[in-house]
This record gives structure tokens, sequence and C-alpha cells, in this order.
């Protein structure tokens, strides 16, 4: 996938398109045609796009995060972003019950 394609598939992703972040964001539209045919916006841009749509430049370039995640709290960060915002709240009161939960048990025994 190149950065292009994933910077529609992210906006998509978060309810808005590529035209559109970039106006909200002032910058050019006419960028894009360079990002169609292969070309990558500078830093200071990355940074912007990356803050507006609430993710790391790694995700928008790679594909992928960088991080020192292992794979289970990689897939735990992916499922969440899933997870519509209304409900998101609901995860992580779950989240907290469940971990008390366990906290609680272990400490019985």
């Amino acid at each position: 996938m190149t950065f292009y394609e994933r910077l529609r598939f992210i906006c998509k992703e978060k309810g808005t398109t590529v035209t559109n972040m970039l106006s909200n964001l002032g910058i050019a539209t006419g960028s894009t045609g360079n990002w169609k045919r292969g070309s990558l916006p500078n830093g200071d841009i990355l940074i912007k796009i990356a803050d507006y749509l609430n993710t790391s430049i790694d995700y928008i370039l790679l594909g992928e995060f960088r991080s020192d995640l292992n794979s289970e709290e990689k897939q735990l960060v992916e499922l969440y972003r899933l997870t519509p915002d209304r409900a998101k709240y609901k995860v992580i009161c779950d989240m907290e019950r469940i971990v008390q939960e366990e906290i609680k048990k272990f400490s019985a025994e």
C-alpha cells in the first residue's frame, strides 16, 4: 500500500477525506497529486497529519506501529481503535473491571 492509499484508508476510518483533512489543516490539496505518484510530504506536514488523525507517523508511512508493545498489546490497541467512539468508554470500564477482578483473584491465592 502506498503512502497516499494508506492516508486515504486512515482518513476513511476517521470519517473524513484527504481533501477535507488538508483543508482543515490549511495545507494545499495540490500536494496530493505528487503523493499519488509516490512522493512523501515533508516532516512538518507529516506531523500535522498524524496529529489531526490521532495516529503515528509510523502508521501513516508504514502501516504499522513502531513501539515496545508485544503482539497481544498491539492487538488490543487495534481492537480499541476499531471500536466505535460511543463504545470506547464501555471498553475501558470493562477492562478496568476485569483487571481488578484478576488482581483480587491473585491476591487471594
